[in-house]
């Protein structure tokens, strides 16, 4: 087992582990962590977010202080995100905010329509002012020769009368591995979120056709001409919303470049293989395991899902993806 150590710093708890730096509970304003032994850093703009590094490059910015997009009315304003997202170009492949979707918040996970006792709160559609999804506190960084981890609590509130009142505990792990290749075609992450319902009812979260994981794409691929779309099943953007699939590629051109991020589904996930959204006219694209029917959150009881995100540079091959997805599955 390799060495370890710990001491207190100013950030929260900092240990030692072998050539790896573990930061246990880090403080806001106090999340910049980088060391020699590691290819990754972490660097924060405080108090609004921090920002994942891979040899000098940005790989994922997670945002933690809560705002609106540009133009967005404040009900919008929100945290817990990613955005933006880069491919080892530099190219960002995310978006937050546009003015058709004020909601749609680079990365993100939330529920859409549910029942809690006889409140009935959307925290997806931030609009409708029935349920809400934030960033609660950064429970640890790791920097390691092979990989990088956050992980990062947020909390689900319902709108009751003139307050809100916790519903769910989410814990987001965000883990990216080392490339061993300087200038790799894609890079990859991956998100696992646990939620828990912190209440003695149950959540219902009833059937629908979006819900669940969503990721909206950058803003030129509005122009239908330059967006692309293709799944585990050979669907495209015509034919692809709703059916069940492995992964899902969403790219395009930007600029004189091609750029894509491929959305993962595990075999462990509830409703596997989960159908998808992908919002006609926009590029959108989410996991929506409501697709295939109504389930609960039973109190107390954790439920999780894992997902794996491919940030491409190059356009990959349905084979390519279809390897990446198998090992991916093969995690177990």
């Amino acid at each position: 087992m390799g060495q370890w150590w710990l001491m207190l710093f100013c950030g929260g708890m900092l240990a030692m582990v072998g050539k790896g730096v573990v930061v246990e509970r880090p403080s806001v304003g106090a999340l910049a962590l980088a060391t020699p032994a590691s290819p990754f850093a972490f660097v924060e703009e405080a108090p609004q977010n921090v920002r994942l590094l891979f040899r000098g490059k940005p790989v994922w910015q997670y945002n933690y202080g809560a705002a609106a997009p540009q133009g967005a009315p404040p009900i919008h304003a929100t945290s817990g995100f990613l955005h933006p997202v880069w491919n080892p170009k530099g190219i960002v492949v995310t978006d937050w905010g546009p003015p058709d979707h004020f909601h749609h918040r680079g990365i993100f996970f939330a529920w859409t329509k549910t029942r809690w006792g006889d409140l009935h709160p959307d925290f997806w559609n931030l609009h409708a002012n029935t349920g809400r999804t934030n960033f609660d506190a950064f429970e640890r960084l790791e920097l390691h020769p092979d990989k990088a981890v956050l992980v990062v609590r947020h909390r689900w509130e319902a709108r009751k009368g003139d307050g809100w009142v916790p519903v769910l505990q989410e814990r987001w792990t965000l883990v990216m591995d080392a490339s061993e290749i300087n200038e790799p075609a894609h890079w990859v992450f991956d998100l696992t979120t646990e939620l828990v319902n912190i209440t003695e009812v149950p959540l219902v979260v009833e059937e629908y056709r979006y819900g669940g994981l969503g990721c909206r794409g950058n803003r030129v691929w509005m122009d239908a001409n330059l967006y692309e779309v293709l799944n585990s099943e050979g669907k495209t953007r015509g034919d692809a919303d709703g059916v069940p699939a492995r992964w899902v590629l969403m790219g395009g051109k930007v600029g004189e470049e091609w750029a894509g991020i491929t959305q993962m589904d595990h075999p462990a996930n509830l409703h596997f293989p989960n159908a998808p959204r992908l919002t006609p006219g926009v590029p959108f694209v989410g996991f929506a395991p409501p697709r295939k029917g109504e389930f609960v959150i039973a109190p107390h009881q954790p439920l999780v899902f894992r997902f794996r995100f491919v940030v491409h540079s190059v356009k990959p091959t349905p084979q390519e993806l279809d390897a990446l997805w198998k090992r991916f599955a093969e995690q177990g």
